[in-house]
């Protein structure tokens, strides 16, 4: 019988990869937000259709599942800059913060219906030659796909963490995160800025979507299934905050483990939205306050 201490070993690499997927699809709309103050709603359906890039690149084209993974981000990148252009863009000075919200939740239905027309509902079967091979030390194991979700993600985010905090885009998109008005009076351009960020946002979602097809069962609603977290993690972590949504989404992919092995499966959301509610009554900034002049 494994000792404790296996036991919580094995469950916090099974939460540290959850937990990594989580954080990948949260810093999307945790950018979005922290520029705009706006929630994109098709986020989800990027996820699904950057999962579903990646599945025929590799099945149906025969390349390779790590080359699939740079081609979804390309396709979460190019729906970024659609969803921008097409919805976001047109209606941003309407006069009203709602209607971009309002109209994302529309595209979210149409991508949703139009990829379970193109796909059928008939779950896909999405297989890495990573998933069967498994690593084994000292009674805990983990198969090379989750170490490779780990891997990206920590690399993912550690670019972009730098790209954010260091270069000069990264501090003019700050800027325009505390004051649109007075960064275009600086010399910036708010909308190549704002551009940017869809597209940064919806690749990290397309590239989740790859990561998380051959572990998840992948159908047109996959992204349903882990943006409900993501927004919670958003809300938990502090709305705009990247360390608190990162910090917010590990801790996530953490209970939910352990909640799995501990208690029960099924109780996993009640756990996970528990501790949502108990954040807002508690410390409704979140983990990490949201302070406009360190958005992003």
């Amino acid at each position: 019988m494994p000792d404790v201490l296996t036991i919580a070993l094995q469950q916090a690499i099974n939460g540290m990869v959850l937990g990594s997927l989580y954080v990948l699809v949260a810093l999307g709309l945790t950018l979005i937000y922290g520029v705009l103050v706006q929630i994109n709603f098709a986020h989800a359906d990027i996820v699904t259709l950057g999962a579903f890039a990646a599945y025929f690149f590799t099945h149906r084209f025969g390349g390779h599942y790590l080359a699939s993974i740079v081609v979804a981000l390309a396709v979460g990148a190019v729906l970024g800059w659609l969803i921008n252009s097409l919805v976001f863009v047109p209606l941003r000075h309407r006069g009203s913060e709602l209607l971009p919200l309002i109209a994302t939740i529309g595209v979210s239905i149409l991508m949703e219906n139009a990829a379970l027309a193109a796909f059928g509902p008939i779950p896909y079967a999405f297989d890495s030659p990573y998933s069967a091979r498994v690593v084994r030390l000292h009674g805990t194991y983990a198969s090379l796909q989750h170490l490779l979700v780990i891997g990206v993600a920590t690399v993912a985010i550690a670019l972009l963490y730098a790209f954010i905090r260091y270069s000069v885009l990264g501090k003019a998109l700050r800027a325009v995160a505390q004051d649109v008005e007075t960064a275009g009076l600086m010399g910036i351009n708010p909308n190549r800025l704002v551009m940017l960020t869809f597209v940064i946002g919806a690749g990290l979602a397309g590239m989740s979507g790859a990561l998380l097809g051959p572990i998840l069962v992948l159908t047109p609603f996959a992204g349903a299934s882990v943006i409900v977290k993501a927004f919670a993690i958003v809300i938990i972590g502090g709305f705009g905050n990247m360390e608190g949504t990162i910090l917010a989404g590990l801790l996530v992919g953490l209970i939910e483990s352990f909640t799995t092995q501990l208690l029960d499966p099924g109780l996993i959301d009640i756990v996970v939205f528990a501790l949502l509610l108990v954040t807002l009554a508690v410390r409704p900034t979140g983990l990490i306050a949201e302070r406009r002049e360190e958005n992003v």
